[in-house]
């Protein structure tokens, strides 16, 4: 097989490339191949960590082992209407769209597809991803790449710190300061994340920063800003602070839905700044 290399692969390394071009090819043999010269780039010898350019050429001597193209979901008119009503930011690299509660972010767990699938579909292409997930119960805005180049940029900048994300929040009880920073470790285990005080293997150091929006006669509104964005966080941490989120059904009491509401996302190399008002149902069941 040979490969022209074109911008959605610019800078990518060459076993990464080949992992994705070769899934059920052992890696293994991926790297015995540039070793031996099965694998060269412009008819040469390479190293697994060169970073492909424009315009390279890879030629693959390996038997079999090739990735099976994927075929696109077929949406319907409602599932289309559905995405276009969601989106709230598009340009020519990036989508932010508005995930209603229940919609899942991927296929698994006994669903054949989720919104990732569907925008794939959208824009008939199997490089859109997202580059930032929330629950299937959480809603609010989430973050989609159109092509590999941008994906591997957005997810720099999330790993970096370089963005911003804030969330509305309903919570059981009132919670009385109006500003705190909740610091603990968080530690997946089985179907839940416990929170811990110290550090013990396998636990993540979990940074969230809340304020007080409304205080009812039962519920508080809060915002919540993550520093980190681990599984599960602000439902934890909110639910061990006796303040569970009001419907989450996995840290405290279910119900219809969850109020967990991803509302501002800033992405200041690519200048966007979404921000989106709170929801009625908030309100009305404070």
């Amino acid at each position: 097989m040979e490969y022209i290399i074109d911008s959605s692969f610019n800078d990518v390394r060459l076993d990464r490339f080949l992992r994705k071009k070769y899934e059920n090819t052992p890696l293994t043999e991926i790297f015995k191949g540039i070793r031996t010269g099965k694998i060269k780039v412009n008819g040469k010898k390479s190293k697994e960590n060169y970073r492909l350019k424009t315009d390279d050429v890879v030629k693959v001597l390996l038997s079999g082992g090739e990735t099976e193209k994927k075929e696109l979901i077929k949406l319907t008119s409602k599932e289309i209407e559905i995405l276009k009503t969601g989106i709230v930011y598009e340009d020519e690299k990036v989508v932010i769209f508005n995930k209603q509660p229940n919609m899942v972010m991927h296929k698994g767990s006994g669903h054949d597809y989720g919104i990732s699938e569907m925008f794939k579909s959208y824009y008939k292409t199997d490089e859109f991803n997202f580059v930032n997930r929330i629950d299937k119960s959480t809603s609010g805005l989430v973050i989609g790449a159109k092509t590999l180049n941008v994906t591997r940029e957005l997810a720099e900048e999330l790993r970096d710190g370089n963005t911003e994300k804030k969330y509305y929040i309903l919570v059981e009880g009132l919670v009385k300061e109006k500003k705190f920073t909740l610091k603990t470790y968080l530690k997946k285990e089985e179907t839940k994340v416990i929170e811990l005080d110290s550090y013990e293997k396998g636990a993540k150091e979990s940074i969230s920063y809340f304020k007080v929006l409304k205080v009812g006669d039962k519920r508080t509104i809060l915002e919540g800003r993550l520093e980190t964005g681990r599984t599960h966080q602000l439902r934890v941490q909110l639910s061990n602070m006796k303040h569970p989120i009001v419907g989450d059904g996995k840290y405290g009491k279910g119900g219809k839905q969850m109020f967990l509401y991803s509302y501002y996302c800033e992405i200041p190399k690519y200048g966007i700044k979404i921000e989106l008002p709170l929801p009625e149902s908030f309100e009305k069941n404070i």
